[in-house]
């Protein structure tokens, strides 16, 4: 990987991602407080008592509001302040954050969750911005895998079928990304959490990957049906292979642009809710997948690779398959409105 540079950034982009979230799971400071009208609530804020209070709470179809007094104990003369909390927008004091939670049924009383993370979330970040330029720059690598692929399958090809082709597959790909993301998106009036202009693109991205996963599959149910030696069944290894990219970096785009929103709403990037833990568990094991080639000597000798290459690229569709409709269906969780 020496002459890979962009291929050790997206590594390096995912090491930082994992050690941004041991900072927090270690050194952050995270809870939950309960507010109500007629009680005042107590904080240390870096060993500073801070009491706060319910000042006003309202609940709209778009957005759920909540106003804060602060009263800051280690001031002398005693120091008021005020904030408000609302949906997908914290409230900032002193390096702490505070978010939307949960309210009481009465309407007279909130839960806000608070959290100190400044270099959890800021490593962590930094592994989303270096992920995102390694992804993008990966197809731009001069000696990548993916380039060498597409030139295997484009070599005989005319100038004009190397730009028709490619862009009519987009333009059909985007088409169908666009028709699924519709049909996911919960229709208006929507959720407070899902007022936001990240919930296009978290979905859409997404959608994008899982298209381009069921593209694969056909190709895989393609490829197990046609002779082991034929030119069609090499072909379709191919453009799987090639396909694979742009899919899992878009599922794996959709998940950190899910995280970053996340963190906006509720104060914490990751949570283990049960549809993005099996949208990680996914990328997982389409990540082992684009690896495959490089474990081609461990193969069973009487089996061809192509088949199966073919075989997992049907096998893993189940992931994305059960990702969709099984976790909504069966575990619920905060994506059951999904």
């Amino acid at each position: 990987m020496r002459s890979k540079p962009v291929t050790w950034l997206l590594h390096i982009a995912l090491a930082t991602i994992l050690v941004g979230a041991c900072v927090t799971h270690f050194f952050g400071e995270q809870g939950e407080i309960h507010l109500r009208y007629d009680k005042a609530e107590s904080l240390n804020i870096h060993g500073t008592p801070i009491t706060l209070f319910l000042w006003n709470f309202e609940a709209t179809e778009s957005d759920y509001i909540t106003d804060l007094r602060l009263l800051d104990r280690s001031k002398d003369p005693l120091v008021v302040d005020e904030g408000t909390v609302r949906m997908n927008k914290p409230f900032k004091y002193h390096g702490y954050r505070f978010c939307q939670s949960n309210f009481d049924s009465d309407g007279l009383g909130v839960t806000l969750r608070y959290n100190h993370d400044p270099w959890g979330i800021g490593i962590t970040y930094t592994g989303y911005v270096l992920l995102l330029l390694a992804m993008i720059g990966f197809f731009f690598q001069k000696n990548s895998r993916f380039r060498a692929l597409f030139k295997s399958l484009t070599a005989k090809w005319p100038v004009s079928a190397k730009i028709c082709v490619p862009s009519a597959f987009v333009v059909l790909v985007i088409t169908l990304a666009f028709i699924m993301t519709k049909a996911v998106t919960p229709k208006p009036p929507l959720q407070p959490v899902l007022q936001t202009p990240l919930l296009g693109i978290h979905v859409s991205v997404i959608m994008l990957a899982y298209t381009l996963f069921a593209i694969i599959a056909i190709c895989g149910l393609i490829g197990l049906c046609t002779n082991k030696l034929s030119t069609l069944n090499s072909k379709l290894s191919t453009v799987s292979s090639i396909l694979l990219y742009p899919a899992l970096f878009c599922l794996m785009a959709g998940i950190f642009i899910g995280a970053v929103w996340a963190n906006m709403s509720w104060g914490r990037y990751w949570g283990w809710d049960p549809k993005e833990t099996w949208a990680l568990i996914t990328m997982l094991v389409y990540a082992a997948l684009l690896h495959f080639p490089w474990l081609k000597k461990y193969t069973v000798h009487h089996t061809p690779y192509t088949k199966i290459y073919h075989a997992l690229c049907v096998i893993d569709f189940a992931f994305v398959l059960f990702t969709y409709f099984g976790v909504s269906y069966l575990l619920g969780g905060l994506h059951s409105y999904a």
